[in-house]
This record gives C-alpha cells, sequence and structure tokens, in this order.
C-alpha cells in the first residue's frame, strides 16, 4: 500500500464548486462523463510534484485570457513542429511516424517533421557532441553543442539551452511550436541528475528526450552519470516507451499552445517531480483541459475520442482503450439523450402548429 504524503503547505485541495467553477458553463459533458475521470491524487512520495509546489491552477476562463493563439494574430500559426536532434538511435528505439500520428490524433492538429538538424555526431577529441544544422536559408553550419562528460561510465549529456538557442532561429513562420526530440541525455543546471525537457513557452520552441524513458535502463539516484541496463529487450519495450512519449510530448506541447498544470482532476497536465509520477499519470485530458483544447482547434468531441481509440487498440494501450471506450459508450449516450429531447421538442412544436391551425 503506498503511502500518504501531505500536500505542499499552502496548497489548497479544490473542492467540487472549485472544480465546476473551472470548466464553467459548458453543456457538451454530461455529469456521468465528467465522474469517469479520477480525482486528484494525493502525493505518495516525498519528491512528488504536490508535495512540493503549490499549484494554483488554471481555469477554462484564465486560460481564454491567457492563450496566444486566440488572438486573431496567431491566425495563420496552424502546425506543430518536431525535429529529431539524433541519426539513427531514436529512429530504430522509438517508431516516429506513429509520435507524430499520435500527436496530431490528440491535438487534431496537423504535425510535420522538420529535417533541421542532418547529423549528430561525436568527437572523441573534445568530448562534445557535434551537429550539423540547416539554417533558414538551407545553410549549413556544424555547431559544437555544450556537453558534460564523464570518463569512468563514459557518459554524456547536452545541455538543453544550447539546442533551444538553436531552435528559436529556426522557427517557421506557420508554427504554433517547434518541438526537438532526442535520446541523448539532457541537463539544464549543473546540479541536475538529468531533465527530461524544457520549454520557452514566449519563443514556442521546446526541447525533451526520450533517454530516461527506456525500461531497460536503471539509473542512479546520486551521480547524473550512473546508469547501466538492467535487462534485455522484451516484446512489451516499444509499446511502453510509446506510450511513455507520448504521454511526455502531448503534456509539453500542451504548455507551448497555453495550458496550464491541472489540479482538478487525474489529468495528463498535471505536474511531475520525478519519473515514476510521469509514468503513472494518465494519458488523456480532463473535461476542463479538454474544454480548452477544443477551443484552439474546434474538433467534435466523439471523432477525437474515436481516432485516439483506433491508435491506442492499434498499439496495445489496453488500459487506454478500455478508458476511451468507456468514456466513448458515454459521449454517444448523451449525444442521442439529447438528440431525443430534441426530435421530442420538435414533435411537440408540430403538434401543437397543427392544433391551432385546426382551431383557425
Amino acid at each position: 500500500m503506498l503511502k500518504t504524503i501531505s500536500f505542499v503547505r499552502g496548497f489548497r485541495v479544490p473542492t467540487q464548486k472549485d472544480i465546476d467553477e473551472a470548466l464553467g458553463n459548458d453543456a457538451s459533458f454530461s455529469n456521468e462523463f465528467k465522474t469517469s475521470f479520477n480525482s486528484l491524487p494525493n502525493p505518495t512520495n516525498d519528491l512528488d510534484w504536490l508535495a512540493n509546489y503549490k499549484e494554483k491552477g488554471q481555469t477554462y476562463r484564465k486560460f481564454l485570457d491567457e492563450s496566444p493563439f486566440l488572438d486573431d494574430n496567431y491566425s495563420l500559426k496552424k502546425y506543430i513542429y518536431l525535429t529529431l536532434l539524433d541519426n539513427d538511435d531514436l529512429l530504430s528505439l522509438l517508431n516516429i511516424d506513429h509520435l507524430i500520428n499520435y500527436t496530431q490524433r490528440f491535438f487534431q492538429m496537423e504535425v510535420k517533421l522538420l529535417p533541421l538538424f542532418t547529423n549528430i555526431y561525436w568527437n572523441n577529441t573534445k568530448k562534445k557532441w557535434i551537429c550539423t544544422m540547416k539554417g533558414r536559408n538551407d545553410l549549413i553550419k556544424e555547431i559544437t553543442l555544450r556537453t558534460r562528460y564523464n570518463s569512468t561510465t563514459e557518459h554524456s549529456q547536452i545541455y538543453v539551452d544550447n539546442i533551444l538557442n538553436l531552435l528559436k532561429r529556426s522557427v517557421p513562420s506557420d508554427a504554433r511550436c517547434l518541438v526537438a526530440i532526442t535520446l541523448h541525455d539532457l541537463y539544464s543546471d549543473e546540479s541536475d541528475l538529468f531533465i527530461a525537457g524544457l520549454a520557452h513557452g514566449n519563443c514556442h520552441v521546446a526541447a525533451f528526450s526520450f533517454f530516461r524513458y527506456d525500461p531497460r535502463l536503471k539509473f542512479g539516484d546520486e551521480f547524473w552519470y550512473d546508469w547501466k541496463i538492467k535487462k534485455t529487450q522484451s516484446k512489451l519495450m516499444s509499446i511502453i516507451i510509446l506510450l511513455r512519449s507520448c504521454r511526455l510530448l502531448t503534456h509539453e506541447i500542451g504548455h507551448l499552445l497555453g495550458i496550464g498544470h491541472c489540479i482538478y482532476y487525474g489529468c495528463l497536465m498535471n505536474g511531475s517531480g520525478h519519473l515514476q509520477e510521469d509514468f503513472s499519470q494518465p494519458l488523456f485530458l480532463c473535461p476542463i483541459d479538454l474544454r480548452k483544447l477544443s477551443q484552439l482547434a474546434n474538433f467534435d468531441f466523439i471523432q477525437r475520442y474515436e481516432k485516439l481509440l483506433d491508435f491506442c487498440t492499434e498499439n496495445q494501450f489496453n488500459d487506454e482503450t478500455d478508458i476511451l471506450k468507456k468514456r466513448l459508450e458515454i459521449l454517444k449516450n448523451n449525444k442521442q439523450m439529447i438528440q431525443t429531447k430534441k426530435n421530442k421538442n420538435i414533435d411537440h412544436e408540430i403538434k401543437q402548429k397543427t392544433k391551432r391551425l385546426k382551431k383557425n
């Protein structure tokens, strides 16, 4: 049984009234749909997000006030761009086409792969990673990336801000965001064990590493360079990596689109303080954050869920498939009830009109 840790001092757990107010007036979701989502979980580890951070939450109304993409000036920014900071390693471990496919279904926006980094290689003399980068005018430049290296384990990490600064120069004019993904381990501060990634929201760029999402690897919690392979490849490995990568990428792109951390439900947009908390979190948005995304992408809820269900079924996300089936059934039943009620009202109006005509 998991132990319960106190929320950080000053954090106020939302009441049902707070949750209702955060969602706002919206008839799209029935009470049955809303109750199909789990409550905000209590911390179970001293490192958990809400054991350390006093989040205030972002209501639907606050999102409308804050998101830049609801402004007419951003109407031409339509695409989510991904770029790979890798050669063949990432492609051999993770099916990029599947990740792009999922991201597109999730956000209901077109996702494009941008061939920005044309090469990346290890310079054994400098003990640094070198990348070749294609600029806006198709100019190819060779860039030395800031790297830290440990000679004992021969492990290296790339300074994430270095990557972000390169991305800022290359954001396409029609981009909602540009995200670099990599299998290279990343860090931001010298005190970091690692960093899964970092976003510069105002510049619409981010970089994320899937290195520590590999279930074969075991990491020390004292030194950044301490890691080893703990088990051989299994049939489930590719499924686990894809699931974890889908979760990380959609969470962080959600932030780039203006969606803050969620404190109202168990939700994809919950914060996480460590890998195990990250891995345990839901793959989907709660009703409040789903409403925010629908404001950006203007989709049909049922059609979006059907597309996600097809993906999760094909890729053997079994728990997520069951959740989607349940919620789809609720949404379809609710739609049918609304249509039946509407038809009854129309029939009643016709009967009333017929009566008046007969009297006349």
